[in-house]
C-alpha cells in the first residue's frame, strides 16, 4: 500500500484510497479514507488536525471523529507532494475553543475559524 517516509501525489493517494482528490480529509463510503495535511494549516500534524468552519471540513471532521478505523496520514512537503507518516486513529475530538486554543496557535487560522480539533495517535 503506502511506504512510511515515501512521498506521493494526490493522484497516487486517490488511486489507492478513493474519495475526493482535493479534500484534505477525503470521504468514501461514509468514512474518511486519508488525511492530507499542510504544516501551515496543521502545525502539529500528524498528531493534530484542525478543521475549519467550511461545510465540507465540518462534515469530514464529524465523520472522522466517530470513526474507529485507522486512516493513512500524509504531510505535505511541496506542491502536490505528500510524505506518508503512517496509520493513525482518533484519540480525541474537541469542539470547544477553550479545549483546543493551544493547537490553533502558530497555524494560519484564527480561533474563530476552527470548528473542531482532532487529536490522533499512531496505530
Amino acid at each position: 500500500m503506502f511506504e512510511i517516509g515515501k512521498e506521493y501525489s494526490r493522484e497516487d493517494i486517490h488511486r489507492v484510497t478513493g474519495g475526493s482528490k482535493h479534500a484534505f480529509l477525503p470521504v468514501k463510503g461514509g468514512k474518511v479514507v486519508a488525511a492530507r495535511l499542510r504544516p501551515d494549516l496543521n502545525p502539529h500534524a500528524p498528531e493534530v488536525i484542525l478543521c475549519d468552519g467550511s461545510a465540507s471540513s465540518r462534515a469530514a471532521g464529524r465523520t472522522l471523529a466517530r470513526q474507529i478505523e485507522p486512516v493513512p496520514v500524509f504531510v505535505r512537503t511541496a506542491s502536490d507532494r505528500f510524505r506518508y507518516v503512517g496509520e493513525y486513529v482518533v484519540a480525541e475530538s474537541m469542539t470547544a475553543p477553550s479545549d483546543y486554543a493551544e493547537y490553533v496557535k502558530n497555524s494560519s487560522f484564527t480561533l474563530g475559524q476552527i470548528s473542531r480539533v482532532i487529536r490522533l495517535k499512531r496505530r
